[in-house]
């Protein structure tokens, strides 16, 4: 929905897109510095991350959803 590619996160984040993948996919866990690192990287871009009783959920800030997203065109033409 924020309409970023892997390779802005990677360079905001300071990782290689294939951590990144490979996150993505369950396939290996990154450190906690480099966690920390993608969080802020999509926060800064309009991610909000929110505990819930069964874990964590991601939302999108008001006015930071991507025109290019399928979803944000979906979601601008509902309201």
């Amino acid at each position: 929905m924020l309409g970023l590619s892997q390779e802005q996160v990677c360079a905001q984040a300071g990782c290689g897109r294939k951590l990144l993948n490979d996150f993505e996919n369950d396939i290996r866990v990154p450190s906690l510095e480099k966690i920390l690192d993608i969080r802020r990287a999509l926060e800064q871009s309009g991610a909000q991350f929110f505990l819930t009783e069964v874990g964590i959920a991601v939302g999108v800030r008001a006015g930071s959803a991507s025109a290019k997203s399928a979803r944000a065109r979906g979601f601008s033409s509902a309201q």
